[in-house]
C-alpha cells in the first residue's frame, strides 16, 4: 500500500501520516482505517478491493477560549469500532488527558465531544493517564461499546456505552507478580502499555497488553464477570524468550471462534499469538 499519506482540505497538499494506525472491518469486504496527522488531525480512509489509498483529512476538535475556536488537535493515536450497519466511532486521546470521540452516521460525520478524564478512577487530575497514550474500543453486543485505557498506576480502566449513555470508568485492577522482598507473596503490578481488545461475541470480551515484565497478559469479561489477569508468556525465538516492546492490537473473527492478536518484541520482530475454539489452545510464531 505504500507510505500512507492524507489529503489536505482543500486537496493540494499530501499531508504524512503518525504511526500506529487503527482498523475495524467496514462491511462488504472494506476496512475502515484511522490515524492521526503529525499537527494532531483526525485522518480516515476506507480501503475496499476497488482500491483507495490515501486518507481523508478531518480536522481537528477545537477549544474555545475567549469564544474562538482554535485547533488543539489530537495528542495520540485513534482507535476505531463499527458499533452499527452504517454508523462508525473513533476515539483519540486529547490534549489535558480526556478522550475525544467523533461518529461517522451513514456518510456525515459529527463534530467531536469529549469523554471525562478518569479522576474517579485515578484519585484526581494527578491520577489521570498520561495524555497522548493510545485507547481502545470495540463493540460488544447490539448497542455496547467497550472503551479501555491504563491508568496512572498502570491499571485497565473500563468505560461502557449502553446505547444511551457513558458509563463512569471503573478500575478492573492488574496483574499479580511475586513480591520482591517476598517472593512466597504477589502484588498488584502495573500494565506497562496500553491495552487491545475484541469481542468474539455479544457476551464476550478479550482484552490484553503487555505485561509487567515484557509478557502478553489477558482478562476477559464471559457475560458475568471479569477474569483475573493471566500471563500467556512472551514469545521464543530460537530458543529463548524475547520480551514484547510495542503495541499489542487484537482482533476476532466474523463468526467469533478465534482470537488473533499482534504485538513487536525487542528483537525487532511483530509476533502472532492466536486461540481458537477449535484449538481451545494458544500458540505464537513470528514474521
Amino acid at each position: 500500500l505504500g507510505v500512507p499519506v492524507a489529503r489536505s482540505p482543500g486537496g493540494a497538499v499530501a499531508v504524512p501520516v503518525d504511526w500506529q494506525l487503527a482498523a475495524c472491518g467496514g462491511g462488504a469486504d472494506a476496512i475502515e482505517l484511522a490515524a492521526r496527522s503529525p499537527d494532531g488531525d483526525l485522518l480516515h480512509l476506507r480501503l475496499t478491493p476497488a482500491g483507495g489509498t490515501q486518507f481523508e483529512c478531518l480536522g481537528a476538535p477545537a477549544a474555545a477560549p475567549a469564544g474562538r475556536a482554535i485547533p488543539v488537535g489530537l495528542a495520540g493515536p485513534p482507535a476505531i469500532c463499527r458499533s452499527g450497519p452504517e454508523r462508525l466511532d473513533v476515539f483519540a486521546p486529547g490534549q489535558g488527558g480526556e478522550v475525544l470521540h467523533a461518529v461517522r452516521d451513514r456518510d456525515e460525520w459529527g463534530p467531536f465531544d469529549a469523554l471525562d478524564a478518569p479522576a474517579a478512577a485515578g484519585g484526581g487530575r494527578e491520577g489521570w493517564p498520561a495524555a497522548g497514550e493510545a485507547v481502545a474500543a470495540c463493540r460488544c453486543g447490539p448497542s455496547g461499546i467497550a472503551l479501555f485505557r491504563r491508568g496512572a498506576g498502570g491499571q485497565l480502566l473500563l468505560k461502557w456505552w449502553n446505547g444511551t449513555d457513558w458509563s463512569d470508568y471503573a478500575s478492573l485492577g492488574s496483574p499479580e507478580a511475586p513480591d520482591e522482598s517476598y517472593p512466597a507473596v504477589t502484588a498488584p503490578a502495573p500494565l506497562t502499555g496500553p491495552p487491545a481488545a475484541c469481542s468474539r461475541d455479544a457476551e464476550r470480551l478479550d482484552v490484553f497488553a503487555r505485561g509487567p515484565v515484557g509478557d502478553l497478559v489477558h482478562t476477559g469479561w464471559d457475560g458475568a464477570g471479569w477474569s483475573r489477569f493471566e500471563s500467556l508468556g512472551m514469545p521464543a525465538a530460537r530458543g529463548r524468550v524475547v520480551p514484547l516492546t510495542g503495541a499489542v492490537t487484537a482482533c476476532c473473527s466474523a463468526g467469533g471462534r478465534s482470537c488473533d492478536v499482534l504485538a513487536g518484541a525487542a528483537d525487532g520482530r511483530l509476533y502472532h499469538a492466536s486461540w481458537s475454539d477449535d484449538a481451545g489452545s494458544a500458540g505464537n510464531d513470528d514474521a
